[in-house]
C-alpha cells in the first residue's frame, strides 16, 4: 500500500498538479489528529503503535506522512 502511495505521489510531481488535499480521514483516529495539532509527536506515535501494530519505526514514518499530508 506504501509503495502505490509513493507512485501516485511520483505522479502529481511529474504532472506539476497538486495532490489532493485529504479531508479528516477515517482511517485514522481523531485522537492521533489532535496530538500533531498540537505538536505531540511522541504521543501521536505511541498512538498509532497501539493502533496499528509494527515496529515504533514504521509508526514514526506513518506518522510523520500524514503530519505531512496535513501541512504540519
Amino acid at each position: 500500500m506504501r509503495r502505490q502511495g509513493e507512485l501516485i505521489d511520483d505522479l502529481y510531481r511529474r504532472l506539476g498538479a497538486p495532490a489532493p488535499a485529504p479531508g479528516p480521514s477515517a482511517t485514522v483516529p481523531a485522537e492521533i489528529t489532535e496530538a500533531l495539532r498540537a505538536g505531540k509527536l511522541p504521543i501521536a506515535m505511541k498512538l498509532w503503535h497501539e493502533r496499528n501494530g509494527g515496529s515504533m519505526s514504521d509508526a514514526k514514518k506513518q506518522v510523520e506522512e500524514y503530519a505531512r499530508s496535513l501541512g504540519l
